[in-house]
């Protein structure tokens, strides 16, 4: 179980930022991404998961949706089911807006959260 106070999940690359980045050079990246995070922050609730109850070093990090997903990982066979095809499809969509600059900013930002 993942513990709320002192959260183990250790973050290698920023998805707050790599989204906020997607945002800013597609439009139509809202229409892909936000119906999958309303379907996480719905599958959240079914299955008694709050993000904001994290305890997280920088104040981006509230609410973020990978404590969300780390959860439903554990306790959602149904988020599993789903995540199995549309994780691989999203990561086919997103990754290409992404440039190697982009990447390594997400990883500096993420080693910014361990210290």
């Amino acid at each position: 179980m993942v513990n709320k106070e002192n959260s183990l999940i250790e973050c290698k690359i920023c998805g707050i930022y790599m989204v906020e980045k997607c945002y800013k050079k597609h439009w139509w990246f809202h229409i892909v991404r936000d119906p999958l995070v309303w379907g996480m922050k719905y599958l959240a609730w079914c299955n008694g998961i709050d993000a904001k109850k994290y305890s997280v070093c920088q104040t981006r990090c509230k609410g973020c949706i990978r404590f969300i997903k780390a959860e439903l990982t554990e306790k959602s066979p149904t988020f599993n089911f789903l995540n199995t095809f549309i994780g691989p499809w999203f990561s086919n969509i997103r990754n290409p807006m992404l440039t190697d600059d982009d990447i390594n900013d997400a990883k500096r930002l993420a080693d910014e959260t361990k210290k």
